[in-house]
């Protein structure tokens, strides 16, 4: 499977978000699994709203091919 150069800087920016999210959390909750998987799951939202901006240059669903 090829990803385009969209695909990729959107799944670097999913991974920098889940990172900084996951590290967060783990630390704020005193290692609870529970909080820091469900800030993980979060951390894809932000990336899913750029997804679906028409107008995010970068990678938004009105970018060009």
């Amino acid at each position: 499977m090829k990803l385009s150069p969209q695909n990729k800087a959107m799944i670097e920016s999913y991974a920098r978000s889940l990172v900084g999210t996951g590290i967060a959390a783990y630390t704020a909750s005193g290692g609870d699994p529970k909080a820091t998987l469900n800030a993980i799951w979060a951390s894809l939202i932000p990336v899913a709203l750029r997804f679906v901006n028409k107008k995010d240059g970068a990678f938004g669903l009105g970018v060009s091919k």
